[in-house]
């Protein structure tokens, strides 16, 4: 099996579920990956399960927070419940995570304003902190 690694900025807040008769705990996010040729962002799209979803749902809060992710890529086929047609679609399941430190931090003080407030919701790629130094001890190493 294949491991990958990828490093981005968490898109939107963590979809977080329970379900099926055995309560498997599920989180989706989105990365934005910047693409060294361009730099424009491919937006990846990955799902955590049990433990590891605990683990992001409570760790990976802050839009535009760096994450570093090592995941497998898995089959995912299932049938439409609509039309029960079988769908055959890939998923990238995380396995591993590690977060980066930031000053960066979507959640605000109450003492800010609504315009700041604002501001944020306005904000791009280019507005965000610059990636951390990989070579540097600054990250918290969280593993599911």
């Amino acid at each position: 099996m294949q491991n990958n690694h990828h490093v981005g900025r968490l898109v939107r807040d963590i979809k977080f579920a329970v379900r099926g008769e055995k309560k498997t705990k599920i989180a989706y996010f989105k990365l934005a990956i910047n693409d060294l040729k361009d730099g424009k962002a491919t937006y990846i799209d990955y799902v955590a399960f049990n433990k590891t979803a605990e683990l992001i749902r409570d760790y990976v809060t802050d839009i535009g927070q760096v994450v570093e992710v090592e995941f497998v890529m898995r089959n995912h086929n299932y049938n439409d419940k609509n039309t029960g047609q079988k769908i055959y679609a890939m998923q990238n399941q995380v396995t591993q995570f590690r977060i980066y430190k930031s000053s960066f931090s979507s959640k605000k003080p109450v003492e800010q304003t609504q315009v700041a407030d604002q501001k944020m919701s306005e904000m791009n790629d280019k507005d965000l902190p610059p990636y951390p130094d990989f070579s540097s001890n600054a990250f918290e190493y969280v593993e599911g």
